[in-house]
């Protein structure tokens, strides 16, 4: 039987046994949340049977009627994420309504209300605010909506990482969710929206460049949660960390908030970061409209911004001054000069600041309509952007007149029905999401010596499409202690992918001397198409919550997925598997992928007060398409020129006599491949206060199986051996600064390029202790501290560079019997801290005061040579470690280095400085309001106040000195003449995020 049908036929099963059973279910959901609470006497903290219990939207609205049980207790299931209001009342006792609780999606939330004895008349209702505890199984950290309003350098969601120490952000000019969660690259991160999983795309031939979805505003949603080990088994198999948003609704009263900003870069602005004294002049607007269609039944609401954002950037590397031909000269100046004199080429955006420039815009629609014990919800949304001269990865050339053109659509429906008997939750989705990097024109070009770069990138152009159709059902119902919930999902990705690193040409001089006579090396790839996988996943899953006490809850579950890849896209290339016997068109089978989840949650008393939940599970993730996309495009219709000596036609690619053709660039995968799979567990504790604080204490570890690496299977013998002991697969050649090997003399077949084996042998282990201490009031101080302690290692190599080569372990056969590539990885980042902090006062004429202040730790690097420098001659330029001899060990002192002396460098052995910065805000409320109560506010933000120097650090420690020259004794000893940097571990291109004043109207709460 197919599977779909067996599917379809298990769910059915599932439906017709929920509707059989015979009590309410509770909460068990990733769109929506429970409330759960105990009413106790005030005096001595018994049980209070038969109290009213009314659960109020933030307008007024009563959304849940209930009644206290003989322990007291009450529960509220299936609400949607938000803040209510919970009022208790019985004749004989004073009215209590506690305000601001939290109900986070996935997640229960405990309440305890003391009620003290009043003889009626009761004349009035005392009002406290008592934030529950979120007392799920999602082992994560939850922002509400009032966090998300405010501090939005970008209006995205996924800038909520400003605000956290969960992930590893980027720290320079970069916009985007992560660098890295849970020890993994951002391509690992997930984004769902109401439960759907949504697009969350930049380049995939970067997979450490943070993504960014404006699609989803900030302000267009109601809360956000970073989960980091979800032990629900309705969450799908992910790597890293899934950013879920849930968007607001619309509720009864009208409602009509618009905004307004404007900024400029020449406001406050630092002069390093805008040499060139640009207004840079940004602004958004936008409004969002909410109301009832038919009241207490049907809701809508609406939003849709405009926005254009102007960041003045400085000189694409810091510092000016170089030597051409033995004269100290302007490296910007000169570069323009040889450009114009030597090629007739003009370079003026090419080697000054360029102006970055994010302009689009975005919409979203939302309709709720409540019938009987169903709520249907019907979601629309749309965004249309291009950024000019975009940031991409550690890419050095300014990319001015580059261009990122990308469009986001979104679509979703779902149906959530609650019985007295069961409850059921039907989720579809459609999605798309368009990546196109247009190049400038200008091929990179890299020299050596000084260590900049220039023009385009290797990396463009390059074309990203992902189209997606989700389903998804969960049914649950319960039975006596028991809450069972079983599902199906089921996912079709339809994605394209036109993209081969290298298409525009790279030229590598070996500095401004080279460059001046065109002395240098060449790289291209050409060919090639679009690459269209229709990848489809399939899954079930079941799992019970056991409470076997009113304070102690028990859930187990388990997930079955099965992954669908197609079987004709990658084509098989008869030269290669005649010469070695390897085929380059197989396809991974083994895409079946089974996940247990365990956890518990312990209501300490049963009274919110204390809460301790503990999970474990395994997160089996599937194929990247990107990956896929690859193999499919590289199984030898894409060919490589190479070439090495004058290129007068420099930025147009040479004659093929000079750079001729070498051979089609592979990439297959091995038959041992694995999709990855992690196993997360982790542990929490949380304690709230009476004055509404609350602190969270938790720890993590992570350890990740089957990351895809690559080895290059057409990497030659070792033909000779460095004077450092160092391993040479290819006859090498010097230009001043660069050393490069001869075009296939490092290939074991010369009629191939590159030949990527992509095997499962990758791991990674992340451990993480974490604190966060919040306190979150309607006038007064508010706060939150967040800090995050991690480690990581792993043994792949190359996440955080373009060129795939780089991803190549420098010592194939192993260094000194062990395997080099083991140790920190590139996304260690051992602390992390959050603070924001904002005090409110005032009626009338409210006012606000608020900071916000983050810090990590530098990123790890691996102490080396300039890029495009390949002293081992196995073809990557930017992988090989330095060898560290005395003089060498000693320039390490000053660069956050440890590493032996008189050997390699390990891998990571330096770090970066830590990065921090400080932003603040100032608010004041006009006298103009409008029936929903909102108020218009006038806002002062000031971002980067204070801000530590950030970029790109120079990881040369070595140099190969221009004046020196190359030996061969012809018995296989090479000597390298190399000199020690003084300039290693300094910022080399600067890119911090500037200072900016900003100024806005916005009508809010």
């Amino acid at each position: 039987m197919p599977f779909p049908v067996r599917l379809a036929r298990g769910l059915a099963c599932c439906v017709l046994a929920v509707l059989l059973a015979g009590r309410p279910a509770a909460a068990q959901s990733l769109t929506n949340g429970a409330l759960r609470g105990v009413v106790l006497y005030a005096a001595d903290a018994t049980p209070i049977r038969g109290v009213q219990v009314t659960v109020e939207g933030s307008d007024g609205r009563g959304v849940a009627f209930l009644e206290s049980d003989g322990s007291g207790h009450f529960i509220a299931p299936l609400l949607a994420p938000g803040t209510y209001r919970v009022l208790a009342e019985q004749v004989g006792l004073q009215s209590v309504r506690v305000t601001g609780v939290v109900v986070a999606a996935g997640q229960t939330t405990s309440l305890s209300i003391r009620l003290e004895r009043r003889p009626p008349p009761v004349e009035q209702v005392d009002e406290i605010r008592m934030p529950g505890l979120s007392a799920g199984n999602s082992l994560g950290h939850m922002l509400p909506g009032n966090i998300l309003f405010t501090g939005d350098r970008h209006r995205s969601v996924t800038d909520v990482s400003r605000d956290v120490a969960d992930v590893v952000r980027a720290g320079d000019a970069r916009e985007g969710w992560a660098l890295s969660s849970g020890g993994q690259p951002a391509n690992a991160s997930r984004l769902w929206v109401d439960g759907i999983p949504e697009q969350l795309m930049r380049h995939p031939g970067a997979p450490g460049e943070p993504a960014s979805a404006p699609l989803f505003q900030r302000d267009a949603l109601s809360q956000a949660q970073i989960v980091s080990a979800g032990i629900d088994a309705e969450w799908r198999g992910y790597p890293g960390s899934v950013l879920a948003g849930h968007t607001a609704r619309g509720g009864n009263q009208l409602a009509f908030r618009p905004y307004a900003t404007v900024s400029s870069g020449s406001l406050a602005a630092d002069t390093k970061d805008n040499p060139a004294d640009s207004t840079a002049i940004s602004f958004q607007v936008g409004a969002s409209l909410s109301g009832a269609i038919v009241r207490d039944t049907a809701h809508y609401s609406l939003r849709f911004d405009y926005q254009r954002l102007q960041t003045a950037s400085p000189y694409p590397w810091e510092a000016d001054s170089a030597s051409y031909l033995d004269l100290p000269v302007s490296l910007r100046e000169t570069i323009g000069s040889i450009a114009q004199d030597s090629f007739g080429v003009s370079l003026p955006h090419a080697v000054q600041p360029a102006m970055r420039t994010w302009q689009g815009f975005s919409g979203m629609g939302r309709a709720d309509w409540r019938f009987g014990r169903h709520d249907l919800t019907l979601r629309f949304g749309f965004a249309d952007w291009d950024e000019e001269s975009p940031l991409l990865l550690d890419e050095r050339s300014n990319l001015a007149q580059a261009e990122l053109q990308s469009t986001d659509l979104s679509g979703a429906f779902s149906l959530t029905s609650n019985w007295q008997s069961a409850a059921n939750e039907l989720r579809i989705g459609l999605s798309q999401s368009q990546r196109d990097w247009i190049g400038n024109g200008l091929p990179a070009t890299l020299l050596a010596t000084e260590g900049v770069s220039f023009g385009g990138s290797a990396g463009l152009p390059g074309r990203f499409q992902g189209r997606s159709l989700d389903f998804s059902d969960a049914v649950q119902f319960r039975l006596s202690r028991h809450r069972l919930k079983l599902g199906a999902s089921y996912n079709i990705l339809d994605y394209e992918q036109d993209y081969r690193y290298g298409a525009a040409g790279v030229f590598t001089f070996g500095g401004l001397d080279q460059f001046g006579s065109a002395e240098g090396t060449f790289f291209q790839t050409v060919g090639g198409g679009t690459a269209t996988p229709r990848i489809s996943t399939a899954g079930l899953f079941i799992q019970d919550s056991w409470a076997a006490s009113p304070e102690f809850t028990v859930l187990l579950g388990i997930r079955y997925d099965r992954q669908s890849l197609p079987d004709d896209e990658i084509q098989l290339d008869q030269d290669w598997a005649t010469l070695t016997g390897f085929r380059n068109d197989f396809v991974p089978e083994d895409t079946k992928m089974v996940g247990p989840r365990a956890g518990f949650v312990w209501d300490v008393q049963g009274r919110g007060e204390w809460i301790v939940r503990a999970g474990a599970g395994l997160f089996a993730s599937g194929m990247d398409p990107a990956l896929f996309a690859e193999a499919a495009l590289l199984d030898g219709a894409i060919e490589v020129r190479r070439g090495i000596g004058t290129f007068t036609s420099w930025p147009d690619a040479p004659a093929s006599g000079l750079a001729p053709t070498l051979g089609p660039r592979l990439t297959h995968f091995s038959t041992q491949y694995r999709n990855p799979r992690a196993f997360k567990g982790g542990l929490g504790l949380s304690r709230t206060f009476t004055d509404g604080t609350a602190l969270h204490v938790g720890g993590a570890y992570y350890h990740t199986d089957y990351l895809p690496r690559r080895l290059d299977l057409n990497l030659g013998g070792q033909v000779a051996e460095t004077q450092e002991g160092r391993p040479v697969y290819g006859t090498l050649v010097q230009q001043g600064g660069l050393i490069s090997p001869e075009p296939a003399s490092n290939r074991a077949f010369s009629t191939f390029d590159l030949v990527s084996l992509i095997d499962a042998e990758g791991f990674a282990d992340y451990y993480e202790a974490s604190i966060l201490l919040e306190k979150q009031l309607a006038a007064g101080l508010s706060f939150s501290l967040g800090y995050t302690w991690s480690r990581t290692t792993d043994n792949v190599l190359g996440q955080r560079t373009l060129d795939p080569a780089d991803q190549l372990n420098p010592f194939p056969e192993g260094l000194n019997g062990s395997d080099w590539t083991e140790g920190r990885s590139d996304f260690d980042v051992p602390h992390r801290a959050a603070l924001s902090a904002q005090y409110r006062a005032g009626a009338n004429t409210p006012f606000t005061l608020g900071a916000r202040w983050r810090f990590r730790s530098g990123l790890p690097f691996t102490p080396g040579f300039r890029p495009g420098v390949d002293l081992n001659g196995d073809g990557a330029g930017n992988n090989d470690p330095a060898f560290l001899d005395p003089d060498a060990a000693s320039a390490l002192t000053g660069a956050n280095c440890s590493s032996p002396a008189n050997t390699f460098a390990e891998r990571n052995s330096c770090r970066e400085d830590p990065v921090h910065a400080l932003d603040l805000r100032a608010s004041v409320g006009l006298p103009i309001r409008t029936a929903d109560g909102s108020r218009l506010w006038l806002f002062l933000d000031a971002f980067n106040v204070v801000s530590s120097e950030t970029g790109i650090v120079d990881r040369a420690l070595l140099l190969v000195d221009p004046d020196g020259t190359l030996v061969d004794d012809g018995l296989g000893n090479l000597t390298v003449p190399l000199v020690v940097n003084p300039n290693f571990g300094n910022i080399i291109s600067r890119r911090n995020d500037p200072r900016m004043l900003r100024v806005g109207l916005r009508m809010d709460y």
